[in-house]
Protein backbone atom coordinates (compact mmCIF):
# COMPACT_ATOMS: atom_id res chain seq x y z
CA UNK A 1 0.00 0.00 0.00
CA UNK A 2 1.45 3.29 -1.19
CA UNK A 3 1.81 5.92 2.13
CA UNK A 4 2.03 9.39 1.31
CA UNK A 5 2.25 12.28 3.47
CA UNK A 6 1.25 16.03 2.89
CA UNK A 7 2.67 19.22 4.42
CA UNK A 8 -0.44 21.22 5.03
CA UNK A 9 -1.01 19.14 8.15
CA UNK A 10 1.31 19.50 11.07
CA UNK A 11 0.81 16.91 13.85
CA UNK A 12 2.84 18.58 16.46
CA UNK A 13 1.57 21.69 19.26
CA UNK A 14 2.97 25.22 18.82
CA UNK A 15 5.26 26.04 21.33
CA UNK A 16 5.00 29.17 22.78
CA UNK A 17 8.16 31.33 22.81
CA UNK A 18 9.49 34.53 24.20
CA UNK A 19 10.48 37.79 23.01
CA UNK A 20 13.73 36.05 24.69
CA UNK A 21 16.23 34.28 22.69
CA UNK A 22 17.92 32.48 25.69
CA UNK A 23 17.47 28.95 26.87
CA UNK A 24 14.19 28.82 29.40
CA UNK A 25 13.15 25.64 31.60
CA UNK A 26 9.73 24.27 30.61
CA UNK A 27 8.19 23.86 33.84
CA UNK A 28 10.48 20.88 34.68
CA UNK A 29 9.56 18.91 31.29
CA UNK A 30 11.98 16.06 30.04
CA UNK A 31 14.63 18.09 28.01
CA UNK A 32 14.20 17.34 24.12
CA UNK A 33 17.37 16.29 23.14
CA UNK A 34 19.69 17.73 20.61
CA UNK A 35 19.58 15.58 17.10
CA UNK A 36 22.40 12.74 17.08
CA UNK A 37 23.50 14.49 14.23
CA UNK A 38 24.02 17.62 14.85
CA UNK A 39 27.58 18.50 14.66
CA UNK A 40 29.42 19.08 18.48
CA UNK A 41 31.84 21.25 17.12
CA UNK A 42 32.74 24.32 16.14
CA UNK A 43 31.73 25.81 19.77
CA UNK A 44 31.46 29.35 20.42
CA UNK A 45 31.52 31.55 23.40
CA UNK A 46 29.87 34.41 21.77
CA UNK A 47 27.82 35.38 19.10
CA UNK A 48 30.32 37.49 17.50
CA UNK A 49 32.70 34.45 17.06
CA UNK A 50 29.66 33.02 15.29
CA UNK A 51 30.19 36.27 12.43
CA UNK A 52 33.58 35.74 12.40
CA UNK A 53 32.96 32.14 11.01
CA UNK A 54 30.77 33.78 8.36
CA UNK A 55 33.16 36.07 7.28
CA UNK A 56 36.23 33.74 6.93
CA UNK A 57 33.53 31.56 5.00
CA UNK A 58 33.24 34.61 2.47
CA UNK A 59 29.77 35.82 3.80
CA UNK A 60 30.48 38.89 6.08
CA UNK A 61 27.28 39.43 8.01
CA UNK A 62 27.06 43.72 9.42
CA UNK A 63 25.51 43.31 12.90
CA UNK A 64 21.84 44.88 13.47
CA UNK A 65 21.16 44.32 17.03
CA UNK A 66 21.99 42.81 20.12
CA UNK A 67 20.85 40.61 22.90
CA UNK A 68 22.03 38.62 25.64
CA UNK A 69 23.80 36.25 24.27
CA UNK A 70 22.41 36.62 20.39
CA UNK A 71 23.08 39.28 18.01
CA UNK A 72 21.34 39.35 14.29
CA UNK A 73 23.14 40.32 11.26
CA UNK A 74 23.04 41.05 7.26
CA UNK A 75 24.69 39.21 4.56
CA UNK A 76 23.94 38.94 0.86
CA UNK A 77 23.34 35.76 -0.22
CA UNK A 78 22.85 34.90 -3.99
CA UNK A 79 22.01 38.44 -4.24
CA UNK A 80 19.50 38.55 -1.73
CA UNK A 81 19.99 40.19 1.66
CA UNK A 82 19.41 37.79 4.44
CA UNK A 83 19.09 38.41 7.99
CA UNK A 84 20.82 35.56 10.43
CA UNK A 85 19.92 35.44 14.01
CA UNK A 86 22.57 34.06 16.14
CA UNK A 87 22.03 32.24 19.54
CA UNK A 88 25.15 30.50 21.17
CA UNK A 89 24.33 29.31 24.75
CA UNK A 90 27.32 29.17 26.35
CA UNK A 91 28.55 25.71 27.32
CA UNK A 92 29.55 26.43 30.74
CA UNK A 93 26.05 27.31 31.53
CA UNK A 94 23.93 24.45 29.31
CA UNK A 95 24.26 21.34 28.17
CA UNK A 96 24.00 20.17 24.90
CA UNK A 97 20.15 18.92 25.28
CA UNK A 98 19.44 21.91 26.70
CA UNK A 99 20.77 23.46 24.08
CA UNK A 100 18.80 20.66 22.05
CA UNK A 101 15.39 22.11 23.94
CA UNK A 102 15.77 25.36 22.76
CA UNK A 103 16.36 24.14 18.87
CA UNK A 104 13.21 21.81 19.82
CA UNK A 105 11.01 24.86 20.63
CA UNK A 106 12.04 26.95 17.62
CA UNK A 107 11.77 23.90 15.10
CA UNK A 108 8.14 22.93 16.60
CA UNK A 109 6.99 26.37 15.38
CA UNK A 110 7.49 26.40 12.00
CA UNK A 111 11.22 27.57 12.38
CA UNK A 112 13.85 26.13 10.44
CA UNK A 113 17.22 26.40 11.94
CA UNK A 114 21.04 26.14 11.07
CA UNK A 115 22.96 24.33 13.81
CA UNK A 116 26.23 23.05 15.40
CA UNK A 117 28.25 23.05 18.16
CA UNK A 118 25.96 25.13 21.19
CA UNK A 119 24.44 27.69 18.80
CA UNK A 120 22.30 28.02 15.75
CA UNK A 121 20.84 30.29 13.84
CA UNK A 122 17.17 31.67 12.44
CA UNK A 123 18.55 32.61 8.51
CA UNK A 124 15.48 34.93 7.12
CA UNK A 125 13.42 34.76 5.24
CA UNK A 126 13.12 31.50 6.71
CA UNK A 127 10.64 29.82 4.01
CA UNK A 128 13.10 29.41 1.88
CA UNK A 129 15.78 26.40 2.55
CA UNK A 130 18.49 27.48 0.37
CA UNK A 131 19.66 30.58 2.16
CA UNK A 132 19.56 27.93 5.52
CA UNK A 133 21.51 25.29 3.27
CA UNK A 134 24.20 28.33 2.01
CA UNK A 135 25.15 28.95 5.63
CA UNK A 136 25.17 25.96 7.32
CA UNK A 137 27.67 24.93 3.94
CA UNK A 138 29.57 27.71 4.95
CA UNK A 139 30.55 27.05 9.11
CA UNK A 140 30.65 23.56 9.21
CA UNK A 141 26.59 23.34 10.53
CA UNK A 142 23.72 21.67 9.50
CA UNK A 143 19.80 22.26 8.83
CA UNK A 144 17.29 20.95 10.46
CA UNK A 145 13.81 22.00 9.15
CA UNK A 146 10.78 21.55 10.99
CA UNK A 147 9.48 17.92 12.32
CA UNK A 148 6.88 17.56 9.92
CA UNK A 149 5.57 13.89 10.09
CA UNK A 150 6.77 11.16 7.55
CA UNK A 151 5.39 7.60 7.03
CA UNK A 152 7.77 4.56 8.35
CA UNK A 153 10.78 4.60 5.95
CA UNK A 154 11.78 0.53 4.99
CA UNK A 155 15.38 0.26 6.68
CA UNK A 156 16.60 -1.70 3.50
CA UNK A 157 17.94 -1.23 0.76
CA UNK A 158 20.81 0.10 1.42
CA UNK A 159 23.11 1.31 -1.51
CA UNK A 160 27.01 2.22 -1.15
CA UNK A 161 27.17 4.59 -4.14
CA UNK A 162 24.77 6.52 -6.18
CA UNK A 163 25.99 4.72 -9.11
CA UNK A 164 24.72 1.60 -7.22
CA UNK A 165 21.23 3.05 -6.25
CA UNK A 166 21.36 4.12 -10.18
CA UNK A 167 22.04 0.48 -11.53
CA UNK A 168 19.21 -0.95 -9.42
CA UNK A 169 16.47 2.30 -11.33
CA UNK A 170 18.08 1.22 -14.45
CA UNK A 171 16.84 -2.28 -13.75
CA UNK A 172 13.38 -0.83 -14.14
CA UNK A 173 14.07 0.39 -18.09
CA UNK A 174 14.74 4.43 -16.20
CA UNK A 175 18.34 5.41 -15.67
CA UNK A 176 20.45 6.39 -18.49
CA UNK A 177 22.48 9.30 -19.33
CA UNK A 178 23.78 9.53 -16.27
CA UNK A 179 25.58 12.77 -14.78
CA UNK A 180 27.78 12.04 -11.66
CA UNK A 181 27.85 14.70 -9.08
CA UNK A 182 29.61 12.78 -6.01
CA UNK A 183 29.65 9.08 -5.37
CA UNK A 184 26.60 10.02 -2.87
CA UNK A 185 24.86 12.35 -5.97
CA UNK A 186 23.91 11.43 -9.60
CA UNK A 187 21.15 12.45 -12.13
CA UNK A 188 19.43 10.33 -14.40
CA UNK A 189 17.63 10.63 -17.54
CA UNK A 190 14.79 8.48 -18.60
CA UNK A 191 14.52 5.96 -20.88
CA UNK A 192 10.80 7.29 -22.11
CA UNK A 193 10.52 10.58 -23.92
CA UNK A 194 9.44 13.98 -21.59
CA UNK A 195 8.88 17.33 -22.45
CA UNK A 196 11.35 18.89 -20.13
CA UNK A 197 13.59 18.43 -16.79
CA UNK A 198 11.13 19.32 -13.91
CA UNK A 199 14.18 21.94 -12.55
CA UNK A 200 16.12 23.93 -14.47
CA UNK A 201 19.66 22.80 -12.56
CA UNK A 202 18.84 18.91 -14.17
CA UNK A 203 19.41 20.07 -17.15
CA UNK A 204 18.07 16.86 -19.48
CA UNK A 205 17.46 14.83 -16.78
CA UNK A 206 14.67 13.82 -14.66
CA UNK A 207 15.63 11.79 -11.58
CA UNK A 208 17.80 13.15 -9.24
CA UNK A 209 19.43 10.32 -6.59
CA UNK A 210 21.28 11.16 -3.39
CA UNK A 211 22.83 9.00 -0.61
CA UNK A 212 22.15 10.10 2.99
CA UNK A 213 24.73 8.97 6.10
CA UNK A 214 21.83 8.10 8.16
CA UNK A 215 18.13 8.40 9.01
CA UNK A 216 18.27 11.39 10.40
CA UNK A 217 20.04 13.31 8.24
CA UNK A 218 17.71 11.12 5.63
CA UNK A 219 14.52 12.79 7.48
CA UNK A 220 15.76 16.70 7.57
CA UNK A 221 16.56 16.39 3.92
CA UNK A 222 13.08 15.21 2.96
CA UNK A 223 12.07 17.83 5.39
CA UNK A 224 13.80 20.56 3.87
CA UNK A 225 12.11 19.22 0.56
CA UNK A 226 8.93 19.78 1.95
CA UNK A 227 9.40 23.17 3.49
CA UNK A 228 10.39 24.58 -0.17
CA UNK A 229 6.73 25.60 -2.18
CA UNK A 230 9.12 25.43 -5.00
CA UNK A 231 10.40 21.81 -5.03
CA UNK A 232 8.75 20.24 -8.44
CA UNK A 233 9.77 16.51 -7.35
CA UNK A 234 7.97 13.59 -6.25
CA UNK A 235 10.04 11.84 -3.59
CA UNK A 236 11.29 8.21 -3.21
CA UNK A 237 12.76 6.41 -0.38
CA UNK A 238 13.75 3.97 1.92
CA UNK A 239 16.89 2.97 3.66
CA UNK A 240 19.84 5.77 2.80
CA UNK A 241 18.70 6.82 -0.20
CA UNK A 242 16.48 9.45 -1.84
CA UNK A 243 15.22 10.30 -5.42
CA UNK A 244 13.38 12.94 -6.32
CA UNK A 245 11.06 12.36 -9.76
CA UNK A 246 9.79 15.23 -12.04
CA UNK A 247 6.44 12.36 -12.51
CA UNK A 248 4.15 11.61 -10.00
CA UNK A 249 3.15 8.39 -11.77
CA UNK A 250 6.75 7.45 -12.42
CA UNK A 251 7.56 7.91 -8.64
CA UNK A 252 5.14 5.51 -7.84
CA UNK A 253 6.17 2.79 -10.03
CA UNK A 254 9.36 3.10 -8.88
CA UNK A 255 8.95 3.05 -5.39
CA UNK A 256 6.88 0.06 -6.04
CA UNK A 257 10.11 -1.80 -8.09
CA UNK A 258 12.47 -0.50 -5.62
CA UNK A 259 10.84 -1.46 -2.15
CA UNK A 260 10.75 2.58 -1.19
CA UNK A 261 7.82 4.83 -0.12
CA UNK A 262 6.41 7.88 -1.76
CA UNK A 263 5.93 10.76 -0.17
CA UNK A 264 4.75 14.20 -2.09
CA UNK A 265 3.44 17.68 -1.35
CA UNK A 266 -0.11 16.91 -2.46
CA UNK A 267 -1.52 13.64 -1.10
CA UNK A 268 -3.91 13.63 -3.75
CA UNK A 269 -1.78 13.66 -6.79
Amino acid sequence: MKRTVSVLTMLFALVALTGCDRFEPRGGKPLDPMPAHVPTTPQYTTPDEVVAALARAGMPCKVLRRRTGALDCEARISGTTVENRIQVLNPEEFSRDEVGDSIAAWRNSGTTLVAAGNWFIRVLPNDTPAYSIKVANAIDAVVLPPPYPLPDIPSTPVYATADALADALDKTDFCMDRERRSTRELLCGSRSPEKKSCDASWANHHALLLLHKDPAARDDYIRLLLSNDHTPAVIVTAANWTIQFCDSATARAKADALGGVLIHHNPTA
